[in-house]
C-alpha cells in the first residue's frame, strides 16, 4: 500500500533562512513547488499571504521547529500506524487523498483542497502547536481522515480528553431526583457537544426481559424493544461487554436502523454485577471511537446503574 502521508515541515521551515522580508517570495517559491496544492489552499481562505506570514513571529517557529524535531524522534510511524489500523474502514484503498503536513498562514488545523490527482489534505502542525497539541498530531491526523471521509472540507482538532473532560463537569451538575430526567440530559448533552455521535439512547431491561428504548435523542427508531442477544445492543447485553463496531456494514448481526448510521458503540449497565440496561451510541462516521470513548461512557454507565431502581 501507497505512503500517504507526507510531511513537509522541514521544507518550509527553510523560511527561517531567510529575512522576515523576504517570506513573501519564499512562499510564492513554495507555491511552485507545490503547484497547484497551495495556490488552492491561498484561494480556498482568501489568505492574504503576504499579510499573514509577516505575522508569524520567528521566535515561536524556533521553538516549533525544535519541538516539532522532537515530536519525530519519540514518535516515529506513529501516524500511519495509527491510520494503516482501520485501512479497511478509512477507505484507503481507493487511494483518492494524501496528508500534507507543513506550516501554513491562516486557515484552520486542517482542510481539504484538490490536488493535480486527488484531494489533499492539509494539517496545520503549527495551529496546533500554537494549541500545546502538536503530541498529539497522529491523532489530529486521524481525526481529519474520520471527517473528510464524512465528506467535511476542513476543522479544528478536539482533544478527546478534554471534550470528555468538560462533558463530564456539566453531567456531574445535574439533579439525580428523577433518574429518566437525568438519563434524558444525559443524552442531550452527549448528542450535542461530541461531533461524531449522532443518536445516543439508554436501553434498560423490562420485566419481559427485553432491552426496552427509555431515553434518546436522535432520529426516531423502529426498534423500541429488543431481544437480549439480538443485533449489537442485544450481544453486548447477553455477554456482559462492550460492543464497539468501526464499521457496521462488516457485522453480520446488527439491526439497522438508519442507512446514515456506519459505527456504533454499546456500553451495559450494571448493578450487582447483572446486566440492567445499556448506553447506545450511533454515528454517521465510520471507525470514530476508541478506548477513550469506552472509558467515558463507561463512567456514565456506573451511575446510571447506581440511580436506577
Amino acid at each position: 500500500m501507497r505512503n500517504i502521508i507526507e510531511n513537509r515541515v522541514d521544507e518550509f521551515m527553510e523560511m527561517l533562512r531567510y529575512d522576515k522580508s523576504q517570506w513573501g517570495e519564499f512562499w510564492k517559491k513554495m507555491e511552485r513547488r507545490f503547484s497547484p496544492i497551495l495556490t488552492n489552499y491561498v484561494k480556498k481562505f482568501s489568505i492574504n499571504v503576504e499579510g499573514e506570514l509577516f505575522g508569524l513571529e520567528r521566535r515561536s517557529l524556533d521553538r516549533f521547529y525544535f519541538d516539532f524535531k522532537e515530536y519525530e524522534k519519540t514518535n516515529k510511524g506513529k501516524i500511519s500506524e495509527r491510520i494503516r489500523k482501520y485501512s479497511e474502514e478509512l477507505e484507503l484503498s481507493r487511494e483518492d487523498f494524501i496528508i500534507f503536513i507543513a506550516v501554513f498562514p491562516g486557515g484552520k488545523d486542517w482542510c481539504v483542497v484538490e490536488g493535480k490527482k486527488e484531494n489533499v489534505i492539509f494539517v496545520n502542525a503549527y495551529n496546533l502547536w500554537l494549541k500545546n497539541e502538536l503530541t498529539n498530531l497522529h491523532d489530529a491526523v486521524y481525526q481529519a481522515i474520520i471527517h473528510f471521509r464524512h465528506g467535511e472540507s476542513g476543522g479544528n482538532y478536539y482533544n478527546k480528553e478534554n471534550l470528555f473532560q468538560s462533558i463530564s463537569e456539566k453531567i456531574e451538575s445535574l439533579s439525580r431526583e428523577n433518574v429518566r430526567n437525568y438519563m434524558k440530559r444525559i443524552c442531550e448533552i452527549l448528542y450535542k457537544n461530541i461531533p461524531y455521535y449522532d443518536w445516543v439512547g439508554f436501553y434498560m431491561v423490562n420485566d419481559e426481559n427485553l432491552l426496552e428504548l427509555t431515553e434518546f435523542v436522535g432520529e426516531p427508531t423502529e426498534h423500541v424493544k429488543i431481544p437480549i442477544g439480538k443485533g449489537i445492543c442485544g450481544q453486548a447485553a447477553a455477554l456482559k461487554q462492550v460492543f464497539l463496531v468501526q464499521d457496521v456494514s462488516q457485522e453480520s448481526n446488527y439491526l439497522s436502523c438508519s442507512p446514515k448510521v456506519n459505527s456504533e458503540i454499546v456500553v451495559p449497565i450494571f448493578k450487582d454485577g447483572k446486566v440492567i440496561g445499556e448506553i447506545d451510541i450511533d454515528s454517521h462516521y465510520k471507525a470514530p471511537f476508541d478506548a477513550r470513548d469506552k472509558l467515558f461512557l463507561e463512567t456514565i454507565c456506573e451511575v446510571v446503574g447506581k440511580l436506577w431502581k
